[in-house]
């Protein structure tokens, strides 16, 4: 009877240790499931248009090389299926660049002119653009201009040969950002004297010299 009894209490033991190792597994993977609803969560997909100036276009080549453009125009129409496109108005944390990437068709537009585009995660970009896309590593560039200022192309058709993201704005055409411009010469307590306005990270050019630009760009 007591080899019974014995039996009995060594079996009810091993169920309840067993029961408590259950019990004690089953939180990491709960927290395990829950993981993923903790993942960041998606931006707003940017407006691209053929109007908008403020926007990097990347796409590959015929030889699979990245190249860079400034407008839809500027993009090959036989690549132009499916191009990135970052949203240079919006901070890197703003479109969450780690994580995300912008994938638009630029083929044809709507009616509102604006083109078809996806989030793409950052680590199936393999898949959707078959190579590496990732911006330059270079500080915030904005270049102000007036459409019939020649040293002002000069200055756009070096940056691009440079393949430097930046933004350009029209103090003619623009007023906010004329008045933009004029705040950021307060700050710095810079004369205006006219244009282009090179702003490099904070740094404020008057006139374009190629090689100070260079230097405040790239860092050498």
């Amino acid at each position: 009877m007591k080899s019974r009894v014995m039996t009995l209490l060594i079996c009810l033991s091993c169920c309840c240790l067993s029961a408590c190792r259950a019990k004690g597994d089953e939180a990491p993977r709960s927290a395990q499931r829950e993981a993923p609803s903790q993942e960041r969560a998606k931006p707003e997909l940017s407006v691209v248009s053929a109007a908008r100036s403020d926007l990097l276009f990347l796409y590959q080549d015929k030889e699979g090389v990245e190249q860079r453009a400034m407008s839809v125009a500027e993009v090959p129409e036989e690549r132009r299926a499916q191009v990135q496109v970052v949203d240079l108005a919006r901070s890197p944390q703003e479109r969450a660049a780690s994580a995300y990437l912008q994938i638009f068709d630029l083929r044809s537009a709507d009616e509102a002119g604006r083109f078809k585009g996806r989030l793409v995660p950052r680590e199936a970009r393999e898949q959707a653009l078959a190579s590496e896309q990732a911006l330059p590593d270079q500080p915030p560039i904005v270049l102000y201009t007036t459409s019939w200022c020649g040293v002002c192309k000069k200055a756009r058709r070096f940056m691009k040969s440079q393949g430097w993201a930046f933004i350009e704005k029209d103090i003619e055409a623009d007023q906010g950002a004329k008045r933009e411009l004029e705040q950021k010469a307060r700050r710095a307590q810079m004369q205006l004297g006219g244009v282009p306005v090179i702003d490099v990270g904070g740094r404020l050019m008057s006139g374009f010299d190629q090689a100070a630009l260079t230097k405040w760009v790239t860092g050498s």
